[in-house]
């Protein structure tokens, strides 16, 4: 009866290991590296903006396929940080094209913005353009007040180049 016990609770442990593995491998997301652009505005709703220059700081992933994830962030001088993520994918072999969500929670005034950006980046040169509509908005007035935006600029790669044509093939070889 033990041995029948001992060979049921291996055989569980084993199924479970295996279901496991295969769950995980089944989804690979390929952490692709960082790097840095400058973001210069080009268009923006307040002419004062157009000309200004900030560092974005990003990593992107590879999840599979032609998807692609982005996790980055803006730290302005005496402000808050500016938070952005989200996903795309790799459009007729040339471009990433993403959808990005960004919020900040300024330090120095209690504004708080958050919008949406579309960003295309060039996958030879890994330079862009970027749109962003935003809808920041003050809690602390007593009726809150809100306030749109729109900003356009050029992105210029900055740092290091990540290698976008890292294949996932061979960890899909383990999976059949």
């Amino acid at each position: 009866m033990k041995g029948r016990i001992s060979v049921l609770v291996l055989t569980i442990v084993l199924i479970l290991g295996l279901s496991v593995s295969i769950a995980l491998a089944g989804s690979p997301v390929t952490y692709l590296g960082k790097t840095t652009w400058t973001l210069k505005i080009t268009d923006a709703d307040n002419p004062d903006r157009i000309g200004e220059s900030v560092t974005v700081t990003g990593g992107i992933s590879k999840v599979g396929d032609e998807f692609y994830l982005f996790q980055g962030y803006v730290t302005p001088d005496g402000d808050g940080p500016f938070v952005i993520s989200g996903s795309g994918f790799l459009m007729n072999n040339t471009t990433l094209v993403f959808t990005l969500a960004e919020s900040q929670q300024h330090t120095s005034i209690p504004w708080r913005d958050s919008g949406v950006m579309h960003v295309s980046i060039d996958k030879a040169t890994l330079n862009g353009t970027v749109y962003d509509i935003g809808r920041d908005f003050n809690p602390d007035t007593g009726a809150r007040v809100f306030n749109e935006r729109y900003t356009a600029g050029d992105l210029t790669l900055k740092g290091s180049p990540i290698p976008l044509n890292v294949s996932l093939a061979p960890l899909q070889l383990l999976l059949e």
